[in-house]
């Protein structure tokens, strides 16, 4: 997964949902484009939780800052 890319991923998943909306795959076809999909959807959910958890972890430590006096 070192070159998977956020943006790369989405764009990937958008593809393979108008593919899959035309109608025009095979059975076997569209049960693989799926497989794609949420196997690269999961990825995003994970690159965004894992950021989330990051800002939280950034956010904690500013409070935990010195006091600065006025």
């Amino acid at each position: 997964m070192a070159d998977w890319n956020y943006e790369r991923a989405i764009a990937q998943v958008e593809a393979i949902i108008q593919e899959l909306e035309t109608g025009n795959l095979p059975l076997t076809a569209v049960f693989s484009q799926f497989e794609t999909a949420t196997e690269q959807l999961r990825d995003c959910e994970a690159f965004l939780a894992a950021g989330q958890h990051r800002m939280n972890l950034a956010i904690e430590t500013l409070g935990e800052g010195p006091e600065l006096d006025s």
